[in-house]
C-alpha cells in the first residue's frame, strides 16, 4: 500500500467531512434553529463510531479489496452528499411541536439517518486506512487533522461571494480528486473527469438557484404568506442568510404603543436566517414622518435626557439610529457585526431609508458590540440594546443554547463603565408568559449595581412596559423626583405600565397591560428586599444572572419545571421550556444509547480471553474521545470574548486544534519509538498548558480585545499551540501499539473513540450550562490523566 497516496487521499476526505459539517451547521441554523448544530456535531461522530463497528465485522472480507474500497468510497459519499440535498427538504421536520406530535420523531430520524450516511462513508475511508497501516498511524493521523483544518476554512469562501450550493461543488471536486489519487489509470483518464463535467452539468442546471429550505415555522417564511410579498434582496454570508422582504401589509415596530396617533411609514421586513431582526423604513424626509417614534419603551431614555451621545448596539435595520437622531442626539455610533446588514443599508436600500448609516453625526462601526465597547476610550450619555431576536424564537426558547456575552454579567459591568457620569443603559426584552429574559436581566442589573458600590440598585432601576416588550433603565447614578415624573408623565400619556421606580406603589402598576400575577413587579421588589435567593429558588424558571463563564442567557429551564408539566396543567407548560436544551438532552440519551449497542455489538468477535486487552482499550480510546472534544468546544466558546466574531473565532479555534494537533502527531512520528513515558509527558504539557490559560484568563480577556482582529487572531492561535501540539500524540500513539500487539482492537479502539466524541460533543454544553466552561476543561483533564495511566497497558494481558 502506497502509505503517500492514502495521506493525500485521507487529508481530502477528511477536509470534506470537517467542511460539510461546517456547512450543515449553517444551513439548518437557517432552516431549522442554532441548537441543531449540537445534533450535526454528534450525528457526524456517531458516523465515525460506526465505522468501527462496521470494520470490525467485515474486516477480513475487506482486506482482499481495499484498492477497490479506496476508490469507491470517495465517489459513494459524493453521491450520498448530493442524495441529501434532496432529502432534506423532503423530510418536513419541525422539532416546536415533536412533543405533540408523534410523527416528528419518525422524521428527526429519517433526517440523523439522511445525514449519517455520507460521514459514515468518511470515517470509514479513515479507519480502514489506520487498521490497515498501524505502522503509519502518526502519518496519517497527521494527514487526517491537517486535512480537517483545511474543511474548516472552505467557510471562508462565503467572504468572497459564494453561496452554500458554491461550496457543495467545491467539496465535491475534492471527493473527485480522493477517488483520483486512489484510481487506475483508465479511471484516471475517462470516468473521473466525465463524472467532474456531470458535477458541474448538475450545477448549472439544478443546484445554482436552488433554494434554501426554511422551516415553515420561522418568521421569514410567514413574512413570504403576506399580500403582495416580494423577496428583494437575499445574501449568504459567514454568519448566515440575510433577506428583505417587502409587502404592503408588512409593519414591525413591537414597542410602539397601541394608543399611537402617528402612522408608521411603509416597511420592509429584515431577517438573518429567518429570524426577524428589524423593519427598513421607507423615509421621504418629510416634516413629522418620524413622530411615531415618541411612543416607544425604547423612548424613554429620551425624556430624562438631552441631547445625548448615544451607542447603539445592534444597528441593524436603523431604526435605534432613527429613534436617536429624531430626539436630538448629540453623536450616534453604532456597532453591527454583520457587515452583510451594513453593505444593504449603505447600498441598495441606502435612498429608501434616508440613508440612515450615513447622517451627519452617525458613525457605524462593523464590529460586535461588546467588544467595540471594550477598546473604546469613548463613554456615552446613553447605550441603548435594542431587541436583539424574534418573538417566536425567544418564547420557542430555541435560543436556550447559545452563548450570549451581550447579557452577562461582565457585560453589564462594561456598560456601566463606559456611561457618563448619569447615563444611561437601555436595554428591550420581549414579554413571556411567565417571563423569562426580561427577569433574569433585571437580576442581572441589580447584581451588578449592588457589586459596583458607591450607588443603591434600588434607586437606579426604573421598568416599564407595553403589551408585548419590557424597556428596563440602568443608570449611573440615581433617579432623581424630577426624573420619576417625567418616567411617569411618559408612561400616562402612551398607556405604558410602570414595573418598578424607585418609590413605586403596587396601586400604580398593572393598570393598562394586565397580567396576572404581576411578575415584573413582585420580581422587582422580591430581589431589591434582599429577598432575591428565595425568589430564584420558588420561581419556576432559572433566571439567576448569566456569566462568561456560563453565558447562557436565554437558558432558564430547571428540573421544577418538570413538577408543572406533570401536574393539573399538563401540557399547557410545555410551550414555556428550552426547546433547544431539551433536544439535545433526548438526542444525547438516544446516541448513547445506539453508541453503547454499537460498541458491544463486535465484542464477540474481538477474542473471548482476557488478554485482549479490552478494557484498557475502552477507557483510554474513550477517555481521549471525551476529552479532546471538551477542550476543542469549550476553547471555541471561551474565545469567543477574544475574538468578538463568532465565525473567525470558529476557523481560529477549529483550525489552530486540528493544525496543531497534526504537527503534534508528525513530530512524535519522527521518533524512533514512541513509549509510554511520551504519552505522560503529552498529558503533563496538555494539563499545564491548560492551569495556565485558565489563570490567565481575566487578564488576557482585557487585554487581547485592545487589539486589532487580526492580531487577537494571531495571538489567539499562538495561545492554542502549547495545549494542542501535545494533544496530537496519544491517539496515533495508541493505535500504533495496538497494531503492534493486538491488530484486531484497532478497529474497534477507532470506533470508540468516534462513539465517546459523541457524547463529548453534546456533554460540552450540558456541563457548562450547569458548571461553567472551567469545569468542562478541569473534567477533560482529569480525563487525560486517566489515559496517561493506561498508555502503557494497551494491547497485554
Amino acid at each position: 500500500m502506497n502509505i503517500r497516496k492514502l495521506q493525500i487521499s485521507v487529508f481530502l476526505v477528511s477536509a470534506v467531512v470537517i467542511g460539510y459539517q461546517i456547512l450543515l451547521v449553517k444551513l439548518f441554523s437557517i432552516q431549522y434553529w442554532h441548537h441543531f448544530a449540537y445534533l450535526i456535531i454528534s450525528i457526524a461522530l456517531l458516523g465515525f463510531g460506526s465505522s468501527g463497528t462496521f470494520i470490525c465485522l467485515f474486516r477480513t472480507k475487506m482486506e482482499s479489496r481495499l484498492p477497490t474500497i479506496f476508490f469507491a468510497l470517495p465517489l459513494l459519499m459524493l453521491t450520498a452528499l448530493w442524495l441529501n440535498l434532496y432529502f432534506t427538504r423532503r423530510i418536513d421536520f419541525n422539532p416546536l411541536i415533536i412533543v405533540w406530535q408523534m410523527r416528528e420523531i419518525l422524521n428527526l430520524l429519517l433526517l440523523g439517518f439522511a445525514l449519517f450516511i455520507p460521514f459514515f462513508l468518511g470515517a470509514l475511508f479513515i479507519g480502514l486506512a489506520f487498521t490497515f497501516s498501524p505502522g503509519a498511524s502518526f502519518r496519517i493521523y497527521c494527514s487526517n487533522l491537517l486535512g480537517s483544518g483545511l474543511g474548516g476554512l472552505l467557510i471562508l469562501l462565503t467572504l468572497t461571494g459564494l453561496g452554500p450550493h458554491e461550496i457543495i461543488l467545491a467539496i465535491s471536486f475534492l471527493l473527485l480528486s480522493a477517488a483520483l489519487v486512489e484510481a487506475a489509470e483508465r479511471m484516471q483518464k475517462f470516468v473521473l473527469p466525465f463524472l467532474g463535467v456531470l458535477l458541474i452539468i448538475l450545477y448549472a442546471t439544478t443546484l445554482r438557484h436552488l433554494p434554501l429550505p426554511m422551516s415553515s415555522y420561522k418568521d421569514l417564511s410567514q413574512a413570504k404568506l403576506l399580500r403582495g410579498a416580494k423577496n428583494e434582496r437575499e445574501i449568504f454570508g459567514p454568519l448566515g442568510l440575510v433577506t428583505v422582504i417587502s409587502s404592503p401589509a408588512y409593519h414591525y415596530l413591537p414597542d410602539l404603543s397601541l394608543d399611537c396617533p402617528h402612522p408608521l411609514p411603509e416597511q420592509m421586513g429584515l431577517f438573518w436566517d429567518g429570524n426577524t431582526v428589524g423593519a427598513i423604513n421607507h423615509l421621504a424626509g418629510t416634516p413629522g414622518e418620524l413622530a411615531f417614534m415618541e411612543c416607544r419603551t425604547a423612548s424613554l431614555a429620551y425624556a430624562l435626557l438631552s441631547k445625548p451621545r448615544v451607542f447603539v448596539l445592534g444597528a441593524g435595520s436603523g431604526t435605534e439610529i432613527l429613534n436617536a437622531s429624531h430626539h436630538g442626539a448629540r453623536t450616534i455610533t453604532a456597532a453591527e457585526m454583520n457587515s452583510d446588514v451594513v453593505r444593504l443599508m449603505k447600498g441598495p436600500f441606502a435612498d429608501t431609508s434616508g440613508g440612515i448609516y450615513d447622517l451627519e453625526g452617525v458613525n457605524v462601526h462593523v464590529e460586535e458590540g461588546r467588544g467595540f465597547l471594550q477598546r473604546t476610550k469613548d463613554r456615552y450619555d446613553l447605550i441603548q440594546v435594542a431587541l436583539l431576536e424574534s418573538m417566536g424564537t425567544a418564547s420557542a426558547g430555541v435560543y436556550a443554547l447559545n452563548e450570549n456575552y451581550l447579557f452577562t454579567k461582565e457585560a453589564f459591568q462594561l456598560y456601566l463603565d463606559r456611561l457618563a457620569p448619569e447615563g444611561m443603559l437601555s436595554v428591550s426584552r420581549w414579554i413571556e408568559n411567565p417571563p423569562r429574559g426580561s427577569i433574569k436581566l433585571l437580576a442581572t442589573a441589580i447584581d451588578v449595581l449592588n457589586v459596583s458600590g458607591g450607588q443603591s440598585a434600588a434607586d437606579s432601576l426604573v421598568m416599564i412596559r407595553s403589551w408585548q416588550t419590557v424597556t428596563i433603565l440602568v443608570k449611573k447614578g440615581t433617579f432623581r423626583k424630577a426624573d420619576i415624573e417625567a418616567v411617569k408623565t411618559f408612561c400616562r400619556a402612551r398607556l405604558f405600565d410602570l414595573s418598578y421606580y424607585p418609590g413605586v406603589r403596587k396601586e400604580e402598576t398593572n393598570r393598562f397591560n394586565l397580567i396576572d400575577p404581576d411578575y415584573y413587579y413582585l420580581a422587582a421588589k422580591s430581589i431589591l428586599s434582599g429577598r432575591g435567593e428565595r425568589f430564584f429558588q420558588d420561581y419556576p424558571f432559572d433566571v439567576r444572572p448569566a456569566t462568561d463563564d456560563r453565558p447562557f442567557f436565554s437558558h432558564t429551564f430547571r428540573l421544577g419545571m418538570l413538577k408543572y408539566y406533570l401536574g393539573d396543567a399538563g401540557r399547557l407548560y410545555v410551550p414555556y421550556m428550552d426547546w433547544g436544551y431539551i433536544l439535545v438532552w433526548v438526542s444525547l440519551v438516544l446516541l448513547m444509547v445506539v453508541s453503547s449497542a454499537l460498541i458491544l455489538f463486535p465484542l464477540p468477535l474481538l477474542g473471548r480471553s482476557p488478554e485482549a486487552g479490552k478494557l484498557p482499550c475502552f477507557i483510554y480510546f474513550g477517555s481521549l474521545g471525551l476529552a479532546y472534544m471538551f477542550i476543542e468546544m469549550s476553547f471555541l466558546q471561551q474565545f469567543i470574548r477574544y475574538l468578538f466574531d463568532p465565525v473567525f473565532s470558529a476557523l481560529v479555534v477549529i483550525g489552530s486544534f486540528l493544525v496543531y494537533s497534526g504537527i503534534g502527531s508528525a513530530i512524535a512520528g519522527r521518533l524512533r519509538e514512541v513509549k509510554p513515558g511520551h504519552v505522560c509527558a503529552a498529558a503533563a504539557l496538555i494539563i499545564l498548558s491548560a492551569v495556565v490559560f485558565m489563570i490567565s484568563d481575566p487578564i488576557l480577556g482585557r487585554y487581547i480585545p485592545l487589539l486589532p482582529l487580526w492580531a487577537r487572531c494571531v495571538l489567539c492561535s499562538l495561545l492554542i499551540a502549547p495545549l494542542a501540539v501535545p494533544m496530537g500524540i496519544p491517539f496515533p500513539y495508541g493505535l500504533n501499539l495496538l497494531g503492534q500487539r493486538t491488530p484486531g482492537l484497532l478497529p474497534w479502539a477507532w470506533g470508540v473513540n468516534g462513539f465517546f466524541s459523541v457524547i463529548g460533543a453534546a456533554g460540552t454544553i450540558l456541563v457548562a450550562i450547569s458548571f461553567g466552561f472551567r469545569a468542562v476543561v478541569i473534567t477533560a483533564l482529569a480525563f487525560y490523566v486517566l489515559a496517561s495511566f493506561l498508555a502503557g497497558r494497551l494491547g497485554r494481558r
